[in-house]
């Protein structure tokens, strides 16, 4: 049987549970995400997001791990946890929208 903890830090990898079934189910999310045109600084505009995910979900993973009460696991994973999973989701959406809006 898992410890609270334990459960805590499964329910906060979902994000990441998220981009991998998006990268395994839809091969071609990670090509709209790594695509260079759009870009900033010479990074791919889809790392952004994903990268800002990740450090939520790395933040709301230590905070899971401290917390104290169940209140506060429950804001931390409605605050961290569950937009990060979004944006995992999104992400690609996201760029593509910004490559139509460069096109016009």
């Amino acid at each position: 049987m898992l410890s609270r903890t334990d459960r805590r830090v499964l329910l906060d990898l979902l994000p990441l549970g998220v981009l991998l079934v998006l990268l395994i189910a839809v091969p071609g999310a990670s090509d709209v995400i790594t695509a260079n045109p759009p870009d900033v600084a010479g990074m791919p505009l889809g790392i952004i997001p994903v990268g800002a995910a990740l450090i939520l979900m790395l933040a709301g993973l230590e905070i899971l791990r401290r917390a104290s009460s169940e209140h506060s696991a429950l804001l931390a994973f409605i605050g961290l946890t569950l937009p990060s999973a979004i944006v995992m989701v999104v992400a690609a959406m996201l760029v593509v929208v910004v490559q139509n809006m460069l096109a016009y």
